[in-house]
Order: structure tokens, then sequence, then C-alpha cells
């Protein structure tokens, strides 16, 4: 349950309950041990005047943690879940333009994308699909996107110190990957002939030596572009692992 997250949470929880107890054992009136009947301890245990106020007493502390629950803690988890919100569609819009490899993802109304791509097991699976098969064209867009949102980061960190120092530190480390990746923005390699069909030499310009060095330049570059991104979106999606498993912990 969320009330047992942290464990100050569990503590306190378990303190009431414990607080619970000891107040329906001290309104049944048990029978004091054996071994105590006849002496002082029995007399003050037994006594009405002990069972009254002890009972007031627990009641009382009982009564302020119903309270605590009630006006802070519920109050606090509903704050937290809407400061999360926005925090957790600017990382999906990221993911999102990975994901469905969109053109325009840096253009997308951030109240258009869904959050639900950043539950763990998808966040997984794309860590291993770009180690494996990466699109290069799935890299471009998400990177595109990373640049148009990395002042959003920015200003979320605000949102993230809200809720706590351990949220600001996950989003601190995020917006850094966001930013290593945005950095290359404006780097993308240029085709040297656009004008040709499937990007590839003409036959006339495979016999010009001048026309192959530049186009082989141009594949190393795209080789070391990709390998780039990949490192870059990779680490993008690690952070964003380590900010969702933050929520759930």
């Amino acid at each position: 349950m969320w009330v047992w997250r942290e464990t100050r949470e569990k503590w306190l929880l378990a303190a009431a309950l414990t607080v619970l107890g000891l107040i329906v054992l001290i309104n049944l009136q048990l029978e004091v041990w054996p071994w105590l009947k006849g002496s002082k301890a029995a007399a003050f245990l037994a006594a009405e005047a002990t069972g009254s106020v002890s009972s007031d007493l627990l009641v009382g502390l009982f009564s302020a943690y119903v309270f605590y629950v009630v006006i802070e803690l519920i109050p606090s988890y509903r704050r937290e879940k809407l400061t999360l919100t926005p925090l957790n569609l600017i990382v999906a819009s990221v993911i999102d333009a990975y994901e469905r490899t969109r053109v325009f993802g840096h253009e997308t109304p951030i109240t258009s994308i869904d959050d639900s791509i950043l539950a763990l097991d998808n966040l997984k699976a794309h860590k291993s699909s770009i180690v494996t098969s990466a699109q290069i064209l799935k890299l471009k867009f998400a990177m595109e996107t990373a640049h148009s949102r990395y002042p959003d980061f920015q200003h979320g960190l605000t949102l993230a110190a809200s809720i706590s120092p351990d949220h600001a530190l996950d989003w601190l480390v995020l917006t850094d990957k966001v930013r290593l990746l945005a950095d290359q923005y404006g780097s993308w390699p240029l085709h040297p002939f656009p004008q040709n069909l499937g990007n590839e030499l003409s036959e006339q310009q495979r016999l010009d030596p001048a026309c192959v060095v530049t186009f082989e330049k141009y594949q190393r570059d795209m080789n070391l572009m990709e390998g780039t991104l990949k490192l870059r979106v990779l680490e993008v999606i690690e952070a964003s692992i380590y900010w969702m498993q933050r929520q759930e912990s």
C-alpha cells in the first residue's frame, strides 16, 4: 500500500496498530497474571483510574495518527501524483518519439502523449532493442524531440525538488542525459549527393575518385553518428528507468 511506501510511514502505521491493540486489551479488562496477584503492581494495573487514563491517552494517540493520515498524508500523496504528471509527460515525449518513430515528435503537444509508455517493462524492452537492432530514424527523432524538450527538463527541476531531494537528484541525472542527446542536434551528416536515388553513388560518380572519397567520409560520419545516438538514447532510457523506479519505491 502507498501508506507504507516510506520507512517512516511504515513505522508510524505499525505504532498506530500497536496503540489500537493496547486500547482493545485495556478495555477488555483482562485479569492480571497470577504471579502478580496480591502485589501493589496488580492493584495499580487493575485500578479503574489506570485503565481510564491509559485508554484515553492511547485513544488520543491513535486519533492523532488518523488526523495525520487524513490531513497530511493523503493530500501529500495527491499533490505528488499531480506534480509527477507533467514531469512524466515530459519524459514520455522523448520515449514516444523513439517508440513511434514520430517525424514531428518535437512538435507533438505534450498533452497528447500517453505516459503509459513509461512502464518499466516497455522501457527495458526499448533498452534491449537499442543494443540489438536500433533503427537510425528512431534515434534521430528521439534526438530532435530531446532538443525541443530540453528547456522543459530544465524547468522541471523545481517540480521534482518539491517532491523530495531524491526525486530532484534523479531528475538532474535525467536532464543531464537529455542534454547530451540534445547536443547532437545540428551535427547530422548531410548526404553529399542528395539528388541520388537510394542515397547511393551513380555509375559516373563511382568512377570519380573525389566523389568516392567524399561518399566514404559521409558513410564514416553516419556510422559515428549512429553509434553516438545509440549511446545517448540508451543513457536517456536508463535514466528514465531509474526515474520510474523511484516512483514505485
